[in-house]
């Protein structure tokens, strides 16, 4: 894992690098763990002082929340100045010899302090998205210069920083890691399913297969989950409580066994983490020492990954719910929303849009007519045409789109939805509203949710008509497109993503 040169620094490393993982395990408070990891680096590593800055996007600045040496200075730097800035413009790790003879160090500081920068360690947190979180830097190593294994202890250090949300390939990193650290014949990740009542495996090292899945009421890993007791097994075949099935149906022979219960803050197991066949000899009380503590960070991860999926999902119903709310003014135009975002998400899979793009253009679509909340019944229920009074009037609920959902605290991959979701009535000509927007002045997403729109008001029925076929509806938004209303390449993909999705 690490070319540490020597044996002694080695086990230095790991039994530092375990106290770090024990003391992040134990400690909940996200505001302490800052400092505890990197008062531990900064030991390890043997530097006179260390730094963590968190990116300020409002400001585009580095604001420390952790300055050892300076902790009662408040240390903001602009992103764009310092070593610490261009290892995070530059997404990599920055190892600097002499300090101030480098054209990216920021000279200011060491005049306010009157401290003497030599040596520099610099590297970006990056979380699992690919958003910067900051940065964390190293000053003046006791030996003059930092070395590569000091770039990769940092980089391991910052993970715990980061508490990645758990998977597969964090779970086969924990693996590689625990594999390095012990040496076993194979070991997993399991995480309890409760609607099944299973173990299923996240990760499985050393076995070839990897679909694997175990009862709680069995074996060791189930014993593990129901008492939230770690086992540490030196013969399995003599142990009543081995479940011997898995190595009857495959011939493998199971001979001792290490599993650690894996739990949240309130101490409820969440899975285990399994090691079985120590390479040399019986698991020890060592390897259990090893295994809790990293037991610790990954029961942190999963945590952490529940929270995002509930949060998610709590997000995601909550706008459901506002669409209903104007589904529930007219009955007839009940669903409009959520099929106009199904339309918007078609046409942005066939144009290739990332996963977390697809997710801003849907809650963009079903937000798209919040503000008709705003409208009268007898305009929004009218059974007829609208006169000109009466359009003007249906025509702010575009405006009143934006007012409401601007006064909304959307996280940072969500801001622009209050203008992609109130441009939807703008088209490429500038004659559409509210602000008669034209061409590139149009965010692509608000063009996609027009033509969507569009197509969703044509094909349903309405008060005063019946819905149009799918060609007839076509045919309307191909003449918008000869108007320069509508994009023709987004309705070329509706068309492409109708065509996928049309019935044999």
């Amino acid at each position: 894992m690490y070319s540490i040169q020597s044996a002694d620094r080695q086990q230095r490393f790991y039994q530092k690098l375990m106290e770090i993982q024990q003391q992040v395990g134990a400690e909940r408070d996200i505001s302490r763990m800052s400092d505890i990891v990197m008062r531990a680096v900064s030991e390890l590593l043997e530097v006179d002082r260390s730094t963590l800055f968190l990116m300020d996007w409002e400001t585009m600045q580095l604001r420390a929340c952790f300055a050892q040496g300076l902790e009662n200075n408040v240390i903001v730097v602009p992103l764009k100045m310092g070593v610490v800035g261009s290892a995070i413009l530059q997404r990599k790790v920055m190892n600097v010899i002499n300090a101030y003879q480098h054209p990216y160090f920021n000279l200011s500081i060491d005049q306010l302090t009157g401290y003497k920068t030599d040596s520099i360690l610099a590297a970006p947190i990056i979380d699992e998205s690919g958003t910067v979180l900051g940065g964390a830097e190293l000053l003046n190593k006791n030996t003059g210069r930092f070395t590569q294994d000091d770039e990769k202890i940092l980089a391991a250090s910052i993970l715990k920083l980061v508490a990645l949300p758990l998977d597969e390939q964090h779970a086969a990193d924990v693996m590689t890691e625990l594999h390095t650290q012990i040496g076993f014949d194979c070991g997993s990740v399991f995480i309890t399913d409760k609607a099944t009542g299973q173990l299923v495996a996240l990760c499985s090292e050393g076995l070839d297969k990897k679909d694997i899945s175990l009862s709680i009421k069995l074996g060791i890993a189930g014993l593990v989950v129901l008492t939230n007791q770690m086992l540490l097994i030196p013969d399995a075949h003599a142990d009543p409580r081995f479940d011997s099935s898995f190595d009857q149906q495959t011939g493998y022979h199971t001979r001792n066994i290490l599993c650690i219960p894996l739990h949240d803050s309130n101490g409820e197991v969440l899975g285990v983490i399994q090691a079985i066949n120590k390479k040399d000899g019986n698991f020890d009380e060592h390897d259990v020492e090893i295994v809790t503590s990293i037991a610790n960070i990954v029961s942190i991860s999963i945590e952490n990954t529940m929270l995002i999926h509930e949060s998610e999902k709590q997000f995601h119903s909550i706008l459901e719910v506002l669409a209903a709310s104007i589904d529930a003014r007219d009955t007839l135009t009940a669903g409009h929303s959520m099929r106009v975002a199904e339309f918007s998400v078609g046409i942005g899979r066939v144009i290739g849009f990332t996963d977390s793009g697809l997710d801003v253009l849907r809650v963009s679509a079903i937000l798209h007519d919040y503000g008709k909340i705003g409208v009268n019944d007898n305009v929004l229920k009218k059974n007829g045409g609208l006169d000109e009074e009466e359009f003007k009037h249906m025509k702010q609920h575009a405006a009143i789109t934006y007012d409401i959902l601007e006064k909304i605290y959307f996280a940072r991959k969500y801001r622009g939805v209050p203008l992609i979701a109130s441009s939807h009535h703008e088209y490429l000509n500038g004659s559409g509203y509210p602000h008669g927007l034209n061409g590139s002045e149009i965010p692509f997403m608000s063009k996609i949710l027009t033509v969507a729109d569009v197509y969703e008001a044509l094909t349903a029925d309405r008060h005063y008509r019946k819905g149009l076929t799918q060609e007839q509806a076509l045919g309307i938004l191909e003449e918008g497109v000869k108007r320069n209303k509508f994009d023709g390449n987004i309705l070329d993909a509706l068309k492409i993503w109708l065509k996928q999705t049309s019935t044999p």
